[in-house]
């Protein structure tokens, strides 16, 4: 559906550098109701959060909060000793940053470019006025956090691997 993918562009421009591979598989839609939910959502570096909600007000918009709602937040965390170094990995992130630095540039040039067009001003599309409605009115809750500590450094010579779990419920 063309809506579920105009869904998906904008939350992969918002979320694109926190969720991995967000696609429409995961979204589900309740378009005049206002719900958006996404299920499963592989944060980046050893974290998911099993549940995204959005109730967007669509007939208040402009007077009523937009929700965001994230249910199981599941945080793994190691010492940093435990993790390899990997430079491909390290040289891909960088050479991703750069690449989305060039991006922002190139933007902010072209933003400049259009603003020196005094004949010709730019208007907001819509896709662009309501995103920007939609993030002035976001009120963000977290519940069902887990939190996760893994180390196998301290007693290695044990052949031991120390784990606290911490679950949050709010």
């Amino acid at each position: 559906m063309v809506f579920e993918s105009l869904v998906v562009d904008v939350l992969n421009r918002f979320l694109g550098d926190y969720v991995v591979n967000l696609d429409s598989s995961q979204l589900k839609l309740g378009i005049w109701g206002g719900a958006v939910a996404l299920k499963n959502l592989e944060i980046k570096e050893n974290a998911l959060v099993s549940q995204l909600n959005l109730q967007i007000p669509w007939q208040n918009l402009y007077t009523q909060p937009v929700e965001a709602v994230l249910d199981g937040v599941y945080l793994l965390i190691v010492p940093t000793a435990s993790i390899k170094y990997d430079a491909e990995k390290e040289a891909r992130q960088l050479l991703e940053a750069r690449q989305r630095e060039l991006q922002r540039i190139e933007e902010a040039k072209q933003k400049i470019a259009d603003q020196d067009k005094v004949k010709e001003e730019k208007q907001d599309t819509f896709v662009e006025k309501l995103v920007t409605q939609v993030i002035k009115n976001l009120q963000v809750k977290i519940s069902n956090i887990h939190i996760r500590y893994e180390d196998d450094v301290i007693v290695r010579s044990l052949l031991y691997i120390f784990i606290v779990g911490y679950l949050l419920q709010i």
